[in-house]
């Protein structure tokens, strides 16, 4: 049985295509076996970027010498010690180090996770999820639709809370006229509507026929959230700041949404646990951010709805994500199926 014997850990700062910056942590876990098992945390402020890393030495320091047991170690890192729950960077450091003890579980019996994990499928729907916010000319809007259209992609992500609500229906009115009938869009409220606000968007852009409406009002209004998916004829989204599996055990019991987003602070264990849940309540989930890893559990469960694609974290890999005819196809090679680039990490680390 493999034990832990130390890790690796870099901060570096890449940029997909020019268009997408973003600040990553990198692991590489360490075993006595001599397999090395790869993951990293997004969503980073540079600000934050050492003391995460740091952190994420302090807890693989504290696993020394144990097995690479992924429930084991989950009990030891997620669950709260003392009476205070986990939190904040301890969290996400924690999900760093599960992913890379399940790309070390998939390389041990030469699996994809997606295989280990279930093997529901070898496909599953991907959406474009960058540079589409409200704000550019919309020549330059309707050439990147063109772009990622030609890539394969057949549905794309709209954050748009943040502009005003009429420029909101606007930005989805053009969007459609751009794509056609044919391909989905997304929505993203980020937080930023009341009730009746959220409802009158739903409203307005119900001939738009949006694939869902994600988190239209703040994440903690359970009751808001509730009366949205009650109301509204099309679909919502929400979970993707939840880092607890009882948040969504909330969510999912009060039916305030129609489908489940999930985020790596979970790790893949937390993931799986809430998207067996979802299951149970008849509910699809996807991810949030973190495509390159949580696309694994997505293929690998029969209520996995589609991958959001933000490719911040592309370069990182030396295989990009493979798109064809509105799907990702799930990579063969064991573990992750991913190898480190290890010139641009070189290149673009932070000091």
């Amino acid at each position: 049985m493999m034990k832990i014997t130390g890790c690796k850990v870099c901060a570096v700062s890449v940029n997909f295509e020019g268009v997408m910056p973003g600040t990553h942590i990198v692991l590489r876990l360490k075993t006595d076996s001599g397999l090395e098992g790869i993951s990293y945390v997004s969503r980073v402020n540079p600000r934050t970027a050492k003391p995460l890393a740091l952190l994420i030495e302090a807890m693989v320091e504290s696993l020394v010498g144990q097995a690479t047991e992924t429930e084991t170690v989950y009990s030891h890192l997620f669950r709260p010690s003392l009476g205070a729950p986990v939190s904040g960077l301890e969290l996400r450091a924690a999900s760093a180090i599960d992913v890379a003890l399940w790309d070390l579980k998939g390389k041990a019996v030469e699996l994809p996770l997606w295989k280990l994990m279930g093997g529901y499928r070898d496909r599953i729907p991907i959406s474009a999820n960058w540079r589409l916010t409200p704000g550019p000319p919309p020549d330059i809007i309707a050439s990147h639709l063109e772009n990622v259209l030609s890539r394969g992609f057949r549905a794309v992500k709209c954050p748009i809370g943040f502009a005003p609500l009429k420029s909101a229906i606007e930005h989805v009115r053009f969007i459609r006229a751009c794509v056609g009938p044919d391909v989905k869009i997304i929505v993203d409220g980020n937080f930023q509507w009341s009730v009746k606000d959220a409802l009158y968007f739903a409203s307005e852009t119900e001939e738009t026929d949006l694939y869902w409406i994600e988190d239209p009002v703040a994440c903690q209004d359970y009751a808001g959230m509730a009366q949205v998916t009650a109301m509204a004829r099309q679909r919502i989204c929400a979970g993707e700041v939840f880092q607890r599996p009882h948040e969504f055990q909330w969510l999912m019991e009060r039916r305030a949404c129609d489908f489940v987003m999930i985020d790596q602070d979970l790790g893949l264990t937390g993931f799986l646990k809430v998207a067996h849940m979802a299951e149970i309540h008849g509910l699809s989930v996807v991810n949030h951010l973190a495509p390159e890893t949580l696309s694994h559990v997505l293929a690998a469960i029969p209520n996995g709805l589609i991958v959001g694609l933000v490719p911040w974290g592309q370069p990182l890999f030396t295989e990009p994500m493979h798109v064809e005819n509105g799907e990702l196809r799930m990579p063969e090679g064991p573990g992750l199926g991913l190898t480190l680039n290890e010139d641009v990490l070189l290149r673009c680390q932070l000091e």
